[in-house]
């Protein structure tokens, strides 16, 4: 899979945070392989993983362990662009999070938002698939900032909880304080979760003429190349197997091609469904290894596997060592 990229948005507001916590923003850029003019434009876009390290470089400078969650927390639907505007013209607070999840693949790949409804049930999210992406952790914890600001911005309304997939920081508060809600660490996955009810919640000033002009400005968005069949399917992926919805064929309705179709162009690009499915699988699995302090058995039952030796059995042969002694080894957290 290639690398994928960020634009920049909130990242804008990284040189200043930077700047007010005494370290060079230029350095910082730099030493992250980020152009500190390209932080200048929101419109710019730069490689995902270096966004990804721009956060972690940024957390580890100030000594503000929550650093991403700081440049989430200052930023809205403004920070979104033509997509941002949409979401304000939307009808409800769900066709707006759709919205989101719609075209969000106009301008960034390497991290995906989602919206999965079960049994009354809302999770909101954002997950991190690039594979190379160091600090992923900062940038989810944006992510999930801005969502939360967007939620309470469109509808007035809050989540009844916010889940991290990651482990507690030292000092918890600046979570606790932005969010307002329980906020659960060491999660599966990072998520605003909420009756799915709320999602029929009336965007506030929502102006319907002006929708219908914005939809034809998205669609011309950063009208950039089709992504590999293998990318989107990966995209799919991470979004849907925390929930145990990895059926091939709802996949493929998804991506709006036949089964076999999409098996033939996974072939033409040297992989199979159920590689990429393997393959995401484990890379969901060492993000929560490193991140948390999930046990393997916690992290199989996420996973959707039958049992936690099909887990380790799976992981074994994709990364050479069980997942236990993997985290031990120093590759992920002890514990």
């Amino acid at each position: 899979m290639s690398h994928g990229w960020q634009r920049v948005g909130a990242l804008s507001d990284v040189p200043t945070l930077a700047r007010e916590r005494g370290v060079d923003p230029e350095a910082l850029a730099a030493d992250a392989g980020v152009a500190l003019a390209d932080l200048a434009d929101r419109e710019a876009r730069v490689p995902f993983p270096a966004a990804c390290r721009l956060l972690a470089l940024g957390a580890e400078r100030t000594g503000c362990a929550h650093f991403g969650l700081l440049v989430g927390a200052a930023n809205g639907t403004e920070s979104l662009g033509v997509v941002g505007q949409l979401m304000r013209q939307a009808p409800t607070w769900g066709r707006a999070l759709l919205d989101l999840v719609e075209n969000q693949h106009r301008y960034v790949r390497g991290g995906v938002p989602y919206l999965m409804v079960r049994d009354g049930t809302a999770w909101a999210g954002y997950a991190v698939y690039e594979r190379q992406a160091p600090g992923a952790e900062h940038m989810e914890d944006g992510s999930i900032a801005i969502g939360f600001n967007l939620m309470r911005e469109l509808c007035g309304a809050v989540p009844e909880q916010v889940l991290l997939a990651r482990g507690a920081p030292a000092d918890p508060a600046p979570y606790r304080r932005h969010f307002g809600v329980p906020v659960t660490f060491d999660a599966s996955q990072t998520a605003l979760v909420f009756p799915s009810t709320m999602l029929d919640l009336p965007v506030k000033g929502a102006d319907p003429a002006l929708r219908a002009a914005l939809a034809e400005r998205v669609s011309d968005y950063w009208a950039v190349e089709t992504p590999r069949t293998s990318d989107q399917l990966v995209r799919l992926l991470r979004s849907r197997i925390i929930f145990g919805d990895v059926r091939i064929d709802d996949l493929a309705e998804a991506l709006v091609m036949h089964p076999r179709i999409l098996e033939r162009a996974l072939r033409r690009e040297e992989t199979s469904f159920r590689a990429l499915l393997a393959q995401t699988r484990v890379d969901i699995a060492q993000r929560l290894l490193v991140g948390t302090r999930l046990s393997v058995t916690e992290i199989a039952a996420a996973l959707a596997y039958s049992d936690t030796s099909a887990f380790t059995n799976a992981f074994r042969r994709l990364c050479g060592a069980s997942p236990r002694a993997w985290r031990l080894s120093g590759r992920g957290i002890s514990g």
